[in-house]
């Protein structure tokens, strides 16, 4: 089941700083029913994107301070 915000979510999300933005959606991923995978974390940050919260930039630094 994709993930979905609503437009409360989206609100808060546009007062917080892009790393709290990533941890949280993170975790909301993983404690999805059923279990959510890859791509309902990819269809979650592209919404992100879509709604001008994240940038694709933003996001591939989030992952490269992670292997670090």
């Amino acid at each position: 089941m994709p993930i979905k915000f609503d437009f409360e979510t989206l609100e808060r999300f546009r007062r917080l700083t892009p790393g709290q933005i990533y941890t949280e959606v993170t975790e909301a991923v993983h404690r999805v029913s059923g279990g959510a995978g890859s791509e309902d974390f990819l269809d979650a940050l592209e919404t992100l994107v879509g709604e001008g919260i994240l940038s694709w930039d933003q996001i591939e630094n989030f992952e490269a301070d992670e292997e670090r």
